[in-house]
Parts: C-alpha cells; sequence; structure tokens
C-alpha cells in the first residue's frame, strides 16, 4: 500500500507507511542495488520495516544514507536534521525535522501492556490510570517511547517521566509531560493519533531545553 499519512508543516514532516509490498518492490522504491543495513536482518519482517523507512525518507526527498549513534538513535548522513523512526508492522513512522530535537512511536494498542505496567509507569501515572484500560496504557507507553528517542534522554526509566492525565480520547489529540533528570523538570507536549488498532505518537522540540 505504501504512504497512508503525511503530516507537513514549517516544522517537521511525519510519514506513516502500511507495508503490504514484498521485498523486491520495496528496494525498487528505495533504488540503489547494494543495502548494507539490510544485510545485517534476518527476519523477514523487519527487512520490509527498514526499507519501508527508507521508501518513505525517498517519499520525503533525502536520497542518502541512515546512519546510527552509539545509542542506536538514527541520523541522516549528510544531514543536519533531526529523525526518528518506530515500526510496529505493518506500519512504520518516520518523522523528520531540520530544527527541532524529534521521537515517534507507533504501537498496537492490542498489546498487554498491564504485564508490564509496573515497569513504565510512575508513581503519578499509577494514581490516576486504570490498569484495565489498555487504550490510556498504550498512549502512556507510545509516548514514554518518544520521548525516550529525544536526544540526552540514554539512562531515563519510567518512573523519571510522567505523563499527564489523559481525560479523554479521540481520533486524535494531545498529551502533556514532565521529565525528571539532572535535578531539572522539562515539560513536552506531544500529539498523536490513530490508525486502526494502532496509536502513532511524536514528540517535536526545541534542543535547547535537552542541554541538561
Amino acid at each position: 500500500m505504501g504512504v497512508i499519512n503525511i503530516n507537513k508543516n514549517e516544522e517537521f514532516i511525519l510519514g506513516i507507511w502500511r507495508v503490504e509490498e514484498d521485498e523486491a518492490s520495496l528496494k525498487v522504491i528505495v533504488g540503489g542495488t547494494d543495502f548494507p543495513g539490510l544485510a545485517k536482518i534476518n527476519h523477514p519482517r523487519r527487512r520490509l520495516e527498514w526499507l519501508a523507512a527508507r521508501s518513505l525518507l525517498r517519499e520525503f526527498g533525502y536520497n542518502g544514507h541512515v546512519l546510527y549513534h552509539p545509542t542506536r538513535r538514527p541520523f541522516l548522513a549528510e544531514s543536519h536534521a533531526h529523525l526518528s523512526i518506530s515500526h510496529s508492522f505493518p506500519y512504520v513512522a518516520v518523522l523528520l525535522s531540520n530544527s527541532f530535537s524529534v521521537g515517534v512511536d507507533v504501537e498496537s494498542f492490542n498489546r498487554p501492556f498491564v504485564e508490564v505496567s509496573d515497569k513504565y509507569l510512575s508513581i503519578q501515572e499509577k494514581k490516576w490510570v486504570d490498569l484495565n484500560d489498555n487504550h490510556r496504557l498504550a498512549l502512556i507507553w507510545s509516548a514514554k517511547e518518544a520521548l525516550y528517542k529525544l536526544p540526552g534522554m540514554e539512562g531515563l526509566t519510567g518512573a523519571d517521566m510522567d505523563i499527564k492525565p489523559i481525560d479523554s480520547i479521540s481520533s486524535s489529540g494531545v498529551l502533556n509531560a514532565t521529565i525528571r533528570l539532572g535535578g531539572t523538570i522539562q515539560k513536552f507536549e506531544l500529539n498523536y493519533f490513530y490508525i486502526g488498532n494502532f496509536n502513532v505518537v511524536w514528540v517535536h522540540c526545541n534542543p535547547k531545553i535537552l542541554v541538561w
């Protein structure tokens, strides 16, 4: 199916790809004949997700390579743009910004998040969230995954991040969060929307607030 959503403005571009192509078709979209990064991946679905992410970048107009910091955070070769990638088959999300630090996460809300809720919920979240409400549990999970992908977040735990109470859930909306790190508290605003049984959550922020 390919691209199913492109959200573009002056601050960022967010794309969603639904993988229905085979590997050969995606390679044609990406272009070229040499895929060294792909050669390191054995799982068939992961290979498709890898190619779909690069297919989205081609849609954005970028034809270079994706490299990785030692922390596994992706970045673009020969570019100062900020990049974040997420995948939960069959969906792949890519968020790109020239000026803002970015983080994105796509996740199915059908996963049993309650089984790991004690590990990623903060003390404050445990006071308000209903552990039987998988939609809210999934949004909190994805919000923290998106925040964790911002530069300088290595070493954070779920207890360091606090998603404010989610009063209602719509087809799209805004989440508010705070992060405690290095003796400071920073506020973040995240956005979300739904595609079928999947939520997409992303954050973009001024890189200067990430200097702890």
